[in-house]
């Protein structure tokens, strides 16, 4: 089979603990993920490059966020919160996993909740879950309408 044909997708992971960063990543690239791993927010300020640009560079090359909400901004409580970078990628097309302490509500196709420190099975059913790669007309044989 093609190596293209076999890829699935971009994932951003945004986690502030390089430890877990690293494992999400793992994770995701063993199942054929290519990773873009970020920790959010960071010094000196702690506002993120799509807090004051208004759109995520790295975001806008993925095809799916894992947010880990327990960002060192919200520790500090300065900066960009992990909130306001949920609704940047939401708005921005993006759909997000987040990982948090708390539950909340679920957008069919935009937006699972997990809980901090997922299995890696828990976390690669919600990203394939939210994962929709656009059917390319020139592998399926099909003309787009």
């Amino acid at each position: 089979m093609n190596k293209d044909l076999e890829a699935q997708g971009v994932v951003l992971v945004v986690e502030a603990d390089p430890a877990e960063r690293e494992l999400y990543s793992s994770w995701l690239e063993g199942s054929g993920f290519t990773v873009i791993a970020c920790p959010g927010p960071t010094e000196p300020d702690f506002t993120c490059v799509g807090d004051r640009k208004g759109t995520c560079p790295l975001a806008e090359a993925a095809d799916v966020v894992v947010l880990d909400m327990s960002l060192e901004s919200e520790a500090l409580m300065r900066g960009t919160a992990a909130e306001d970078l949920l609704g940047l990628y939401l708005v921005s097309g993006r759909p997000v996993v987040t990982l948090g302490s708390r539950d909340g509500d679920e957008v069919p196709g935009e937006l699972i909740r997990l809980r901090r420190h997922p299995t890696r099975e828990t976390l690669l059913k919600a990203v394939r879950g939210l994962y929709a790669p656009v059917p390319d007309w020139r592998v399926t044989g099909t003309t787009p309408l």
